[in-house]
């Protein structure tokens, strides 16, 4: 099993994990240009009203920030996909490119390490064992 802690708190099954791949996404990026182009004439027309309203001004030269921040930082946001064999395929974003290629390389080595035979001497664990249904009295 796969668990990935705050803010996902989602748990996979290894064994249904296909494979991984990790990249940065650039979907969006004509809409967030856009934004970054209205902000900015945001900030002059919060800095030609301040000289009238201090108060307007500076709250119209405070949301364009905010928003060109946001932005700015959301242009290209690092992913790893988690390819379930058909349509479902499943996308973590991440603030950092490396932590991506961190999760995609521990997934890696994870579902590799699944697919490998013990080695010789190392103890094999049992089959869980289960009620059979014509056994167990209800």
């Amino acid at each position: 099993m796969i668990t990935l802690g705050s803010p996902y708190n989602q748990t996979y099954n290894l064994a249904t994990i296909v494979g991984v791949a990790h990249g940065k996404d650039n979907s969006g990026k004509s809409v967030k240009v856009f934004w970054i182009i209205l902000a900015v004439f945001g900030v002059f027309f919060g800095l030609s009203d301040w000289r009238n309203s201090i108060i307007l001004g500076s709250t119209i030269i405070a949301g364009s920030v905010a928003i060109l921040a946001k932005m700015i930082q959301g242009l290209e946001r690092s992913y790893v996909e988690l390819k379930f064999g058909g349509l479902n395929n499943q996308m973590l974003f991440m603030k950092r490119m490396e932590q991506a290629e961190h999760l995609a390389a521990s997934i890696n080595m994870a579902i590799q390490d699944m697919h490998t035979p013990p080695e010789p001497g190392q103890p094999v664990q049992s089959a869980p064992i289960f009620p059979s249904p014509v056994f167990s009295r209800n």
